[in-house]
C-alpha cells in the first residue's frame, strides 16, 4: 500500500486529458446556456448581471427573420392570391347565422316592439335570406379588397416583430433551440472530445516541463480552442469539401439544410404566422377600419332594403329618427359579431395560404451563405465573447490543477 501511494505523483499527470475533457464540456455547455438564458436580465441593471444573448437581441434577430421571411421565403401578395373569396364566404357565413337573426329582431323591436310579431314568418325568412346573401357578398368583397392591397393592409413585419420580441422573447429562444438542436448538442459533446485531445498534448508537455504557470496558460488555450473548433465545424465549410478520396465534409448545419428548412417553416407557420395571428392582424391591425367600414356599409344597405316597405309607416308615425339611430347601432353589432366569429376562417386560411410548404421549399433552395445566417445570427456578434468565456474557465481550471499536481 505505501508503494501505491508513492506512485500517485506519477499517475496524476494522466488525469490531465480527462480534466481538460471536462473543462471543454463545461465551457461549451456554459456558453450555450449563456446564449439562451436567462430570458430576462438577471442581476443589477444595466451592467452588473447577464441576459441571454438571444433574448437580449431578440428584436434585432426578429428583424433579420422578417427580412428572410418576407424577402426570400414568401411573397405576401402571391400567398393571399391563393384564398378563394367564394370558399372563404362558405366557411365564414354559417357563423353569422344566429347573429343575423338576432340582429334583425333587435332592430325591428327597437323601432317598434309590436312590429316583429306582426310580420309573417315567411316574410321574416325572406328578409333573413336577403340579409344573409348580402353578408356573403360583403365577405367576398372584403377578401378581394385584401388581395388587391394586401401589402398596405397587412403589416407582416409588425406581426413577426410583435410575436418574437417584448414579452414573447421566449419564442425566439424556442425557435433557435429547435432549429439548431443537433448542432447545439454537438457543441456540448465536442467540448469533451477536443478537450481530451488537447489534454493529451498538455500532459506530455507537463511531464517534460513541469512548470506550474503553464497549467493556467494551457487551460486558456484548451477553453478557447474547444469553443472555436466546435463553431467552425458547424458552419464551415459552407459547401461540401473533398477531404480524402471520396470523403466530403461540410459544416454540420449546412449539411442539414433541407431538414432545417422544413422545420423552420413549420415553426414559423405554427407559432408566428398562424391563421389566427394573421386574422387578428387583419381585423385589429391596418385593415380593421377598412374591413369594418365595408361590413357596416353592406349591413346598413341591407337594413334599408329590408325596411323599404315600412318606411312610409315610420314617416307617418314619426319614428324615422329612431330608425336612423338604431340602424347605426345594429350595424356596429353585426360588425362586432363578424370580428368575434372570424376564427371560423382559420382552418381554411391555413389550408389556402400554404405557408409551411412555400417557405420550406424556398428556404431549402437558399444559397449556403444566406442559409447559414439563419442560425448563426443567433450568436455571431457575440461568438468571441463565448469563446473568451471558455478561455477564462480554462484558466480557472488550470489554477486548480496546480494544487492537484
Amino acid at each position: 500500500m505505501p508503494e501505491f501511494f508513492q506512485s500517485l505523483p506519477s499517475i496524476k499527470p494522466l488525469l490531465i486529458p480527462f480534466t481538460y475533457g471536462f473543462v471543454g464540456w463545461v465551457t461549451n455547455w456554459l456558453a450555450l446556456k449563456m446564449t439562451f438564458y436567462p430570458i430576462k436580465f438577471w442581476g443589477i441593471p444595466p451592467y452588473l448581471g447577464w441576459q441571454g444573448i438571444i433574448p437580449r437581441k431578440a428584436h434585432k434577430m426578429a428583424s433579420k427573420s422578417v427580412d428572410i421571411i418576407t424577402g426570400r421565403l414568401m411573397n405576401i401578395q402571391e400567398v393571399f392570391s391563393r384564398v378563394d373569396p367564394i370558399r372563404a364566404e362558405k366557411e365564414f357565413l354559417p357563423s353569422l347565422d344566429v347573429s343575423i337573426k338576432e340582429t334583425m329582431e333587435e332592430f325591428v323591436n327597437s323601432v317598434d316592439p309590436k312590429l316583429w310579431n306582426l310580420i309573417p314568418d315567411i316574410v321574416k325568412e325572406e328578409i333573413y335570406h336577403k340579409v344573409r346573401r348580402e353578408c356573403g357578398f360583403t365577405i367576398r368583397n372584403v377578401i378581394r379588397r385584401l388581395q388587391a392591397d394586401i401589402t398596405t393592409l397587412f403589416d407582416v413585419k409588425a406581426l413577426v416583430l410583435k410575436k418574437l420580441s417584448g414579452n414573447n422573447v421566449g419564442l425566439v429562444v424556442e425557435l433557435f433551440q429547435e432549429v439548431g438542436a443537433p448542432e447545439f448538442r454537438f457543441i456540448e459533446r465536442s467540448g469533451f472530445y477536443f478537450g481530451f485531445l488537447l489534454g493529451l498534448i498538455q500532459m506530455v508537455f507537463y511531464i517534460y516541463f513541469p512548470i506550474w504557470w503553464t497549467l493556467p496558460l494551457q487551460g486558456v488555450i484548451v477553453g478557447y480552442l474547444t469553443n472555436y473548433l466546435a463553431l467552425e465545424m458547424i458552419f464551415r465549410p459552407l459547401l461540401p469539401k473533398k477531404i480524402i478520396g471520396n470523403y466530403y465534409y461540410q459544416g454540420l448545419f449546412l449539411k442539414r439544410q433541407k431538414q432545417v428548412s422544413y422545420l423552420y417553416a413549420k415553426l414559423v407557420a405554427e407559432k408566428i404566422l398562424t391563421p389566427k395571428n394573421v386574422m387578428e392582424e387583419l381585423i385589429f391591425g391596418n385593415a380593421a377600419e377598412e374591413i369594418l367600414k365595408l361590413i357596416k356599409e353592406a349591413i346598413i344597405k341591407q337594413v334599408d332594403q329590408m325596411t323599404l316597405l315600412a318606411k312610409p309607416l315610420l314617416f307617418a308615425t314619426g319614428k324615422w329618427e329612431n330608425y336612423e339611430l338604431v340602424k347605426d347601432r345594429v350595424a356596429l353589432r353585426m360588425s362586432a359579431d363578424a370580428v368575434q366569429n372570424s376564427s371560423q376562417l382559420e382552418a381554411y386560411l391555413g389550408e389556402a395560404l400554404q405557408l409551411e410548404q412555400t417557405m420550406g421549399e424556398r428556404m431549402a433552395a437558399l444559397p449556403a451563405a444566406e442559409f447559414e445566417s439563419i442560425l448563426r445570427s443567433a450568436f455571431q456578434e457575440d461568438e468571441m465573447l463565448l469563446i473568451l468565456v471558455g478561455a477564462a474557465l480554462g484558466a480557472i481550471v488550470g489554477f486548480c490543477q496546480i494544487y492537484l499536481l
